[in-house]
């Protein structure tokens, strides 16, 4: 890695980063796309109320992944080689137990486990139907996202966006002959994405382990408690960045079905495939900038830091810009593109509407906590990341509806989102407060 960053090395890192993560978003969005024409409302519905259990485990996989990936980078800045390598190591050994862990539980519990999320009778059986083949390729989908990061922090950015691109192509490939061609429906779409998750986690594999210096050895891999206490608690951050917005749909799911039934729970799940590819997409930016943050934090060179945040922050800004535009403009569009009915193509375009006000502060609130992640600042990310879905959203889905019926639950999302970034501007104002006295007390201590 260069001594300071240049603005090809940022977008280099930033730009395959963005795409990787738009990618992993896309395989829901592909389900929904060929369940939508092939089944209908119910196919949508049901998926949306599965979608948290296939989503824990992504969100697992790259939690662990990443909290690896910034303890290897943060030691390598460090200059503490043996240490990067032994994060690396222990990453992998992380992964493969969560792997067989969550495989299990989530075969023996996953019926239980969708009553609770709301659905029942025909919504039940279809969502069942997805899931039990989800649950059974657990190993695929936590290795599949959780390989990528350790990609990203070894240099190898192409790589791990190439290892995305062979994954949707699977996917997309075997949802239109599993759905449409042979008629499996549900069945079909969670086996054509557990077959594409495997795919990723191979090719990934393959490019990590194709240089001599990523191989694994029985020493590396030997866990280390300490070592892996750092990496879960730094993981727990991008872990909730992913699994958030799922917590969000459970509650929204409730409060749908409670305002209007099948129909709203189904233009929910559209809008969530277009609002959760923007927030993966802006997402990116913050993983992109990782490695490098990691590495200067490491470093301690405070001013590249600062530098490669500032781009970072006027990237999201322009580019969270543009999205609203397309999701304003793209609002009728969306809805044909997934089958829905004439009743659920409006209450989606009145949503997307809405919605679409949210993303620039999506976008500053999901790069701040990456950043705080990043630096190991795990308090602040943790508060950026877990208040919003167990505090504001909350809040604003169970108050606005009784005001603004279901409109109220398209109004959630901004308002809890513009709540947040006022905690964001005050967390980086004691950032900045601390690092200021680190400063000072450096330059009195080297008079």
């Amino acid at each position: 890695m260069q001594t300071q960053p240049s603005e090809k090395q940022f977008f280099r890192y930033v730009i395959p980063s963005m795409l990787t993560m738009l990618l992993m978003g896309f395989y829901a969005i592909i389900d929904g796309f060929f369940v939508g024409h092939a089944i209908g409302d119910t196919g949508l519905a049901a998926i949306n109320l599965s979608w948290p259990i296939a989503a824990f485990l992504l969100a697992a996989g790259t939690g662990i992944g990443a909290g690896g990936s910034v303890v290897m980078s943060t030691r390598l800045g460090e200059g503490r080689l043996e240490e990067s390598r032994r994060a690396y190591g222990n990453t992998f050994f992380v992964l493969i137990f969560f792997s067989i862990a969550m495989t299990v539980i989530l075969s023996l519990f996953y019926v239980p486990i969708l009553s609770f999320l709301g659905a029942e009778g025909e919504l039940l059986q279809a969502a069942a139907e997805y899931t039990q083949i989800v649950a059974a390729g657990s190993a695929c989908q936590i290795l599949g996202t959780g390989i990528v990061p350790l990609l990203r922090n070894k240099g190898k950015t192409i790589s791990a966006m190439i290892a995305m691109i062979s994954g949707l192509g699977t996917n997309i490939v075997l949802d239109a002959l599993f759905i449409m061609g042979f008629g499996w429906g549900m069945f079909g779409a969670a086996l054509a994405t557990v077959i594409a998750q495997a795919i990723v986690a191979v090719v990934s594999l393959i490019m990590l382990l194709s240089k001599k210096e990523n191989r694994l050895s029985y020493k590396t891999m030997s866990p280390d408690i300490r070592t892996i206490g750092k990496l879960l608690k730094i993981g727990f951050s991008p872990f909730g960045i992913s699994f958030a917005p799922s917590i969000v749909i459970i509650l929204a799911n409730w409060q749908c079905l409670a305002y209007g039934g099948g129909v709203v729970v189904a233009a929910y799940s559209v809008l969530m495939y277009f609002v959760t590819s923007v927030q993966q997409l802006l997402y990116g930016v913050g993983e992109g900038i990782q490695p490098l943050v990691s590495y200067f934090n490491g470093a301690k060179q405070q001013q590249h830091v600062d530098s490669i945040l500032k781009r970072a922050f006027a990237m999201v800004l322009i580019l969270s810009g543009a999205l609203l535009c397309v999701g304003i403009l793209c609002r009728t569009g969306i809805p044909a593109i997934f089958g829905a009915s004439s009743e659920t193509a409006a209450l989606v375009s009145q949503a997307l509407v809405i919605s679409s006000f949210a993303f620039p502060l999506v976008g500053i609130t999901r790069l701040a906590s990456s950043f705080f992640y990043a630096t190991q600042n795990t308090r602040f990310s943790a508060i950026i990341i877990y208040i919003d879905p167990l505090v504001l959203t909350p809040l604003f889905l169970f108050t606005l509806p009784l005001l603004f019926d279901v409109t109220g639950i398209w109004l959630a999302m901004p308002a809890a989102q513009l709540a947040l970034v006022v905690i964001v501007a005050f967390l980086f104002r004691k950032y900045r407060h601390f690092h200021k006295i680190n400063r000072l007390e450096y330059s009195y201590e080297t008079k």
